[in-house]
């Protein structure tokens, strides 16, 4: 039994971690997590796949109003299928894709770091109080984390270890974010300023023609879908263009923008308002220590983390509508990077006292993180949902359509729909 435990004390530690996350996130899901828009829409749009609608335009964006991809639709659909429509099913597909999430974390980062760090960013991702309550919530924004490290980790082969057939899977894995939120739009240009340190260059342009078609592929519902209305994707864009890129690059509204790229920061750290500007401090430290760095490996890997946060930067620094917090979602992970490799740096100063004040800060970090979501008190959740549309049948008090109430949608799937 010892011998078992010590082989295995990494991977069990992992499930332990992983078991951790998964109670904060699901436990007693349906009391304190309700359904909104979002999952109201994808009910209905499920709704008429199960019923022999092919839908090919998925989700609508925040920004521009344009959609996306819709393979988030149909990996519902089986869930819906076998509970017989029950919206609630939507949290099983929402569990697999958090434990996905897990393991995409803790497998690249065990490759690209070790063991130890690979644990310390699963723990930290597994107790975060903003990646807990945003990673609960059942909608195309949650694979949005696994995906996004799985291209970082694909860029990394290609760059540090010269492994150019990770082209096709970067690509795959990009055309794919395209049914997942609107940030895939700065992932072409992250990619392609990635491969600048590529020395084969003949070699990476042959593999990323190989890969075009793995790309443009995941377009194909969006396109079929433009061809048959007039109020496409593209007519959409192009009023998105109008309506909120402004005319050129004014480097003020660029400083105003850099708060929008370097968000995930507030949010994993939990920085209160008074003290926002944490973020850039250690950005530019990050930045800083970066310049002095030696290790070649180490210098590849923050040129690559940089560009997902610069890249956005300079791009959101074109638009002029308004942005939520999720919309940098895609970097969370790179953010406890970037904290890990500002911590190494600490811990080789050996100042003894270092070790024993990381630990008790840490400690107190999971604590406050996590203290209010162990014990899970009854909200307005789905349960509750129900209820009051029960009690609106028992009184025949009928409750009409309305595409983001998901009481709409449970009235006609009890009573509307012939059984």
């Amino acid at each position: 039994m010892k011998n078992f435990f010590d082989k295995h004390k990494y991977l069990i530690a992992f499930m332990l971690i992983l078991l951790v996350g998964m109670y904060l996130r699901f436990y007693r899901i349906g009391y304190v997590q309700s359904f909104g828009w979002d999952q109201a829409r994808d009910a209905w749009k499920v709704r008429d796949i199960i019923k022999g609608y092919f839908v090919l335009n998925g989700p609508r964006t925040g920004i521009g109003h344009f959609h996306l991809g819709p393979i988030w639709y149909y990996l519902l659909v089986p869930f819906y299928y076998f509970s017989k429509l029950d919206p609630f099913s939507a949290n099983y597909l929402n569990m697999i894709v958090n434990v996905f999430n897990f393991i995409a974390v803790f497998v690249v980062t065990k490759k690209i770091y070790d063991k130890n760090v690979a644990l310390f960013v699963s723990l930290i991702y597994a107790a975060n109080k903003y990646l807990v309550e945003i990673n609960r919530t059942s909608w195309n924004v949650s694979p949005v984390p696994g995906v996004a490290i799985l291209i970082f980790y694909g860029i990394y082969k290609i760059v540090y270890e010269k492994k150019y057939q990770w082209l096709p899977i970067v690509a795959f894995l990009t055309g794919l974010f395209l049914h997942l939120h609107f940030s895939v739009v700065f992932l072409p240009l992250i990619i392609l300023s990635s491969l600048i340190l590529v020395k084969d260059k003949k070699k990476a342009l042959l593999w990323g023609i190989i890969s075009l078609p793995l790309f443009f592929v995941w377009f194909i519902p969006n396109i079929v879908y433009d061809i048959q209305t007039k109020n496409g994707n593209l007519n959409l864009f192009n009023n998105f263009l109008k309506d909120y890129l402004i005319d050129g690059f004014h480097f003020r509204f660029f400083l105003y923008r850099l708060h929008d790229a370097f968000i995930q920061f507030n949010m994993i750290l939990r920085l209160p308002k008074e003290f926002a500007f944490g973020k850039f401090i250690i950005s530019i430290l990050y930045f800083l220590v970066l310049l002095f760095e030696k290790e070649k490996k180490q210098k590849i890997l923050g040129y690559l983390i940089s560009l997902w946060f610069l890249i956005p930067a300079f791009g959101y620094s074109f638009y002029g509508g308004t942005t939520s917090e999720y919309y940098m979602l895609f970097n969370s992970v790179l953010v406890i990077y970037i904290l890990v490799y500002l911590q190494k740096k600490i811990l080789k100063l050996k100042f003894k006292p270092t070790i024993y004040l990381l630990t008790i800060f840490w400690l107190g970090f999971i604590y406050f993180q996590t203290k209010d979501l162990w014990i899970k008190k009854d909200t307005d959740g789905l349960v509750k949902q129900k209820e009051y549309v029960r009690e609106r049948i028992k009184q025949n008090d009928k409750i009409e359509f309305d595409e983001g109430k998901i009481e709409s949608y449970l009235w006609h799937i009890w009573v509307e729909d012939p059984p």
